[in-house]
């Protein structure tokens, strides 16, 4: 009877702790293990910090449940959250793009903001930094930035900065351009058609984004081409003549750019940075192009003494001169 019994008593626990009705040892025996369950899942979560802003406790975990929406993060956490962080986490970048996206919000504030952006992403970015960007809100609040300091240069074209380091794999990419990148970078360059830095960065945007034949073409067809040539033709620097090349090359190849005027441009670039062979590689680039054969031919003007054009001409001086020689 014994092992009856004893299984009668067994049988009996568990269908009390099955319906609640636990005996006290039980119950304190559940409860602590309650406690220490309630307990693992807050170290599973990681710390969760506190912070006091305005008489209210603030409370962001960082790695659990995330607010639903940024605007619901204060500025003040959010900036100081940016601040003490070393390295961008999901709830860092949500705060990022809070402070970003918060109407009170000033210049200092963003720029705050962006400059730690572009630190994290400096180069070579981690792949894994870069896809946190992408899945997160940066990509939609820092265009919004291009677009609420298109009129303070240097705002605008740290933004710029942001979205080319963090444009480094496919998904980050799609993200800035789903976001309106492209828009804002043409708008930025109408708006300041003479401010060298501005353009400079806008043609390094314009080249890292353009990666597939899609927005290669639809950015020929919104007047891409000509921001480029006349941004060239307004600052002769090295930086926005390679830049603006290696722009015109993407709109030629892929975006299928009418090839009108681009080989005056190429020639000129090079004439201009003759001594510069990464620049002259890159004009050699685009005229290959858009100049029938060029370099593939010996120069009969060449051959016979003198030719006018010298430097600038599509034709090889010399088997030294041709491509891929």
């Amino acid at each position: 009877m014994a092992p009856a019994l004893a299984g009668g008593e067994v049988g009996h626990l568990r269908r009390e702790e099955v319906n609640g009705d636990r005996p006290a040892e039980s119950a304190d025996r559940g409860d602590r293990a309650d406690r220490a369950g309630r307990a693992g899942d807050r170290a599973d979560r990681g710390p969760e910090r506190s912070e006091r802003v305005g008489g209210s406790v603030w409370h962001h975990p960082r790695n659990g449940s995330l607010p639903s929406a940024d605007k619901s993060i204060p500025l003040a956490v959010a900036m100081q959250s940016v601040s003490d962080a070393g390295e961008p986490d999901e709830w860092v970048l949500r705060c990022a793009g809070a402070a970003l996206e918060n109407p009170s919000a000033g210049r200092g504030e963003a720029e705050a903001v962006l400059t730690k952006l572009s630190t994290w992403l400096a180069p070579p970015a981690s792949p894994q930094v870069l896809s946190q960007i992408a899945s997160s809100g940066i990509p939609v609040a820092v265009v919004r930035a291009i677009r609420k300091y298109r009129s303070e240069p240097p705002a605008a074209a740290l933004a710029c900065v942001v979205v080319v380091r963090s444009s480094g794999t496919a998904e980050s990419t799609s993200a800035h351009i789903r976001a309106g990148a492209l828009e804002e970078v043409s708008g930025l360059m109408d708006r300041h058609p003479s401010h060298g830095g501005v353009q400079n960065v806008c043609l390094i945007l314009m080249d890292r984004l353009l990666k597939d034949s899609s927005t290669a073409r639809q950015a020929v067809s919104s007047g891409a081409v000509s921001r480029v040539v006349r941004a060239m033709e307004a600052t002769p620097g090295r930086e926005v003549q390679y830049n603006g090349l290696a722009a015109l090359r993407v709109l030629a190849d892929i975006g299928r750019a009418p090839r009108s005027g681009l080989q005056e441009v190429a020639m000129r670039a090079k004439a201009a940075h003759s001594s510069d062979a990464a620049l002259c590689n890159m004009a050699n680039d685009v005229l290959a192009l858009v100049a029938p054969r060029f370099k593939e031919v010996l120069c009969w003007h060449w051959q016979s003494g003198w030719c006018k054009l010298g430097p600038r001409c599509t034709y090889a001086h010399g088997p030294s001169d041709m491509r891929g020689a």
